[in-house]
């Protein structure tokens, strides 16, 4: 019996040493594959960039259709970065069943937007895998459901600096290298030759997990914020602002430039469930994992396509 006791107590003292480790190691393994999903979207946006000689769109709304093929459509839809990369990350059947010219989440479309796409997922965020009660510009429906993704496409700066739906108030050269928004005006298919602070200096795509619950800092404050909707789905309206948040997290930054840059609230902005930070993609088809101590006036330039910063990514 004192045997037995022994070798238990053993054991127990081995599981609390190894544990953290085994969970260290777990955590970069999740990091690493959520890195591997991110490098394939990029290396899909330089796909379809070649195929079609611009940028998909990360929009907002109904100019997608217009963005998108340059022409506006009676009844011009909803849809997302992320389905126009469909093509481009192995996934034609899905694209094939998508009817572009209905909204994202109308009844012809629910068989495409419920297949899962692990190349859109992060394998350490906690959500669902469905977001149930779907729709955008104020049209819901209930009973529809789409599976979830956990990147967004960068449209540019957010408040107050750099958010065109406020032309008298922003920062005409706040956009991002995806974003239609031109910089005396108007809207446009993205391109390359927009992006003049460089490839490896402007991103594309960041982690914005869990759409499905609000998270500020590490707790859920909301399990089903009414925005879900429309942002939590891979195929619904997964663009956004980078906003900087206060030291709270809870409110943007007044001034537009916070403390609280990466994992400080899922809203509108970089997160992730990774420590210490979260992975982005550059237009150059790296990822990078940017820690959350980033300077806010760096991330801010990493933002920004055509300001003329020299910043390089942190390592």
């Amino acid at each position: 019996m004192v045997e037995v006791l022994v070798v238990m107590a053993i054991i127990a003292v081995l599981v609390v040493v190894l544990l953290p480790a085994i969970q260290s190691v777990r955590a970069t393994a999740r990091r690493a594959e959520c890195q591997n999903h991110m490098r394939q979207v990029g290396l899909a946006i330089s796909a379809f960039e070649s195929a079609f000689g611009f940028l998909p769109s990360a929009a907002y709304g109904r100019p997608y259709e217009y963005i998108r093929n340059g022409r506006r459509p009676p009844g011009d839809v909803i849809a997302s970065t992320f389905t126009d990369l469909l093509p481009f990350i192995d996934e034609q059947p899905i694209a094939d069943q998508y009817d572009w010219s209905k909204d994202w989440f109308a009844a012809e479309n629910q068989q495409a937007v419920n297949c899962q796409i692990s190349t859109y997922r992060c394998p350490a965020s906690p959500g669902n895998d469905v977001q149930t009660g779907i729709g955008s510009g104020g049209v819901t429906e209930p009973s529809r459901t789409a599976a979830v993704g956990d990147y967004s496409a960068v449209y540019s700066w957010g408040f107050p600096l750099a958010v065109p739906a406020n032309p008298a108030n922003y920062d005409i050269w706040g956009v991002s290298a995806l974003s239609p928004v031109l910089e005396r005006g108007g809207y446009a298919q993205p391109r390359l030759v927009r992006v003049t602070d460089g490839l490896s200096r402007t991103l594309t795509v960041v982690e914005q997990s869990d759409h499905g619950q609000r998270w500020v800092g590490r707790t859920m404050v909301d399990a089903s914020p009414p925005n879900a909707k429309a942002w939590a789905p891979w195929a619904g309206e997964s663009c956004t602002w980078i906003l900087s948040y206060t030291a709270d997290a809870k409110t943007w930054s007044p001034t537009g430039l916070g403390p609280g840059n990466i994992n400080a609230n899922n809203s509108q902005g970089i997160y992730s469930f990774h420590d210490g930070g979260a992975n982005v993609v550059l237009l150059d088809n790296s990822v990078h994992f940017l820690s959350e101590q980033i300077d806010a006036l760096v991330l801010f330039a990493l933002v920004t396509r055509s300001r003329g910063e020299s910043v390089e990514v942190p390592r």
